[in-house]
């Protein structure tokens, strides 16, 4: 990382379950999802600073939104992953539905899953009081913003 060697880019847990052998999205089953969980608390447990594109806010509203009949699924992510939320120095939220999503084999590309998560994300950070920084623009006026934000940390 030679932008930011002061910080660790976390890889995405999704994309390490993808490449285990694990179904994600609509095929994920609770099995998956207490894997990710795992690889998730395992990922921010770094010694180092480090830098997300998803976090376990992220992980949280997929689950709330995949499996909201699984309260016993929910009930243990709720109390893995929320007490983690005050650790963290900094969130930036990109609201979806602002440019095409690529299909890269691991993203969903259905823009109504998109925005029922973007919503689940919004009631996370809103019904836990995580403050954040929104950013709006293409991918690279995105990009432009957050490492201007990065300078001050």
């Amino acid at each position: 990382n030679k932008h930011y060697p002061d910080f660790k880019i976390l890889p995405e847990a999704a994309r390490l379950a993808k490449e285990a052998g694990y179904n994600l999205d609509q095929t994920a089953t609770t099995e998956t999802e207490r894997w990710l969980i795992t690889k998730q608390i395992e990922l921010e447990n770094t010694e180092s600073r480090w830098v997300a594109d998803r976090c376990a806010i992220d992980l949280l509203a997929y689950i709330h939104h995949l499996f909201s009949e699984e309260s016993a699924l929910i009930e243990f992510a709720t109390k893995m992953l929320v007490p983690r939320f005050s650790n963290y120095d900094l969130v930036v939220y990109l609201p979806s539905g602002q440019f095409t999503i690529e299909d890269d084999g691991v993203r969903m590309t259905d823009i109504k899953f998109q925005q029922d998560i973007d919503q689940k994300i919004r009631d996370i950070l809103k019904n836990h009081k995580i403050p954040f920084i929104e950013i709006v623009g293409s991918p690279e006026e995105r990009l432009a913003k957050v490492k201007k934000l990065f300078k001050k940390y």
